[in-house]
Order: structure tokens, then sequence, then C-alpha cells
């Protein structure tokens, strides 16, 4: 059995939570260099389908939301808090608290606007927004997970970037003034003040295969892994429990919750210890890790060990030490 693993959040970790998860340190020894990104562990799952291009992050997410964006250009439209400053406007944080009436109000207002610019704004749940369009949109974006501080530097750059700008301008002027959240801050709430787009793209019209069988975890984080079990005509199945808990079968991909330091030690105890002693034993062939955490994504891909490797493993005290992400240049 081949596994991959993939762990939301895992790099955004206190250095010293990983000391409750010691098999993490086991499986870096067993494993080859780690592939290192910029951006979320999406970009590995969709590394795995056999596509010619990188492969847009939002159609599969909005389609593992339960929105279907047929032959439309998908975009994430993750709603944000900005923060201006005397020169500049900042990046305060992702707003993940909006209830479905909040979501739907802001959405209303959103598509008023823009419908006559091509753009159809949808949230199938509150934490989970995108715009559809027709039109193939000339711009490179940045992945939400990436940006820090001032937002101009990842603003989009390309052919129709100064058109989407404009629009994002826009956009923060009709958040700033609605209904929704002047009623949030009432509440002590952060209000929607801006949209970040990011990862777009189309399913195209041939889904991505794979004989990997998906099981997601809900919410944000199997988005991805739903819409490309969707996308190939099959369903992702529910996280299992633990590790001894998955079906056998001849390859899996698994995305658990995202993981903190109070859950440290159980993806300890439930996934990383048994996949590894699994690996060990050869009763997996091979076993991935997929991780993420501030703006990074990291893979450790590693087969069964030789006996040599199994030995030296066990005398190592190097602890787990994932790479960091370079700072930015000022």
């Amino acid at each position: 059995m081949r596994l991959t693993l993939a762990v939301p959040d895992l790099l955004a970790l206190d250095r010293g939570a990983f000391a409750f998860a010691p098999a993490l340190a086991t499986l870096a020894h067993y494993a080859n260099k780690p592939d290192t990104r910029c951006g979320t562990l999406d970009a590995f799952l969709l590394a795995r389908a056999p596509e010619a291009e990188p492969i847009g992050a939002a159609p599969f997410a909005a389609l593992g939301a339960g929105l279907d964006p047929g032959e439309s250009y998908a975009l994430r439209a993750d709603p944000v808090s900005l923060v201006a400053g005397r020169n500049d406007v900042a990046l305060a944080t992702r707003i993940d608290d909006l209830s479905a009436d909040e979501a739907g109000s802001l959405i209303t207002t959103l598509n008023a606007h823009f419908g006559r610019d091509g753009l159809s704004f949808h949230a199938p749940r509150p934490d989970a927004w995108f715009i559809l369009t027709d039109a193939t949109p000339d711009v490179t974006t940045t992945p939400l997970a990436v940006v820090r501080g001032a937002i101009y530097r990842w603003l989009p750059v390309g052919a129709d970037a100064a058109r989407w700008r404009r629009w994002l301008s826009e956009m923060q002027m009709l958040l700033h003034e609605h209904a929704a959240n002047a009623a949030r801050e009432a509440r002590g709430r952060v209000p929607v003040t801006g949209i970040w787009i990011s990862d777009g793209g189309r399913l195209g019209r041939t889904p991505p295969g794979s004989d990997s069988e998906m099981f997601a975890t809900p919410g944000a984080g199997g988005d991805v892994a739903r819409g490309l079990a969707r996308a190939a005509g099959s369903t992702a199945g529910a996280t299992p429990a633990s590790f001894s808990a998955l079906p056998p079968r001849t390859s899996a991909v698994v995305v658990v919750e995202r993981v903190n330091s109070a859950r440290v030690a159980q993806l300890q105890l439930n996934w990383i210890g048994p996949a590894v002693a699994a690996l060990a034993r050869g009763d997996l062939e091979s076993l991935s890790l997929l991780a993420d955490g501030n703006g990074i994504a990291v893979a450790w891909h590693a087969s069964r060990p030789g006996w040599r490797m199994r030995t030296s493993a066990k005398y190592a005290t190097r602890p787990f030490m994932p790479p960091q992400r370079e700072e930015d240049d000022a």
C-alpha cells in the first residue's frame, strides 16, 4: 500500500510541539530531501494529476465545497480584513466566522455590482468563496497563505492586472459600506473589508486521473481532495479516525484535520507513529507526508527503509526540523 498523509497547518506549529510527535523525525530520516514550495499543500495534491501544466486549485476547491464551476474559470475569493495605514494597506486576517446569512448578504451585493463585468460570486459555504467568469484572465496571483503585511507587492500582475486591481478596490468600497459589516462591528466581530483572489483555473475537459482513493476532512482543508475525487468521477471518503481504521487500499491519500499544538500528540498516536512503523515493517510500500503553514508547503517521500537505515534511525537524536520560509526581501 502507498499512503500519502496530508496535514494542514503542521508547519505553523512552534518547534517545541514536534517533540510530541517523535515519528516525524524518523520519517524525515527515512525520506528523500523534502520538496518545498510556496503556498499550501494543495499544490502537491494537484501535482498528482497528470497534466502538462500547473493546475489552479480554485476550481477543485469549489467542486469540493459543493459548487460545480462547469466550464467557467474559477478563482478563490477569500473574504479578508484589510487595514489601511498611512502609506499602504495591510492584510490583517482571513474572515472565517461568517454566518450563512452574512455571507449571503455580502455575496448578493457583490453580484449586483459586478454582474455587468461578467463576474459571479458564490459561497457554497460561509468559509468558501469563489468567483466564476467565462473569460480567462491574464493575471498571476499569490495564494493568500503566502501574503504578509502590506499587500501591494502581492497584488495580481499580468496583462489584465490593472482591471482586477480596480475591481478589488471597488470590492473594498462596497464591503466597507455594507450593513452586514456594520452589524458585525457592533457585535465586536472583525468586518470583511476586502477580497483576495488566487489559484485561478478551469476543471478542464479531462478529469485528473489517479489510482489513489481520497479521504478528506470536512471543511476547507479537505475541499481540494474532495474536488479531485469528484472530478475523477468518484467520492472522497471521510477521514478515518486513525491509521488502523484505514481500509486496505493499493494507494490512498488522507487529508486529516488541521493540526494545532494541542493535537500533535494525537496525530502521533493515530497517524504518524503507526504509519512510520508500518513503513519500517514493510506493510507500507511508501509513505509521503504533505504539510503546510506560514506560507510554505513541504513534501517528504519515503520508501521502506533498509535495515541499516532502520538501525541508524533508532539511534538518531536529531529532532524534526522542517524547512522554514525564507524571509522576503524588503
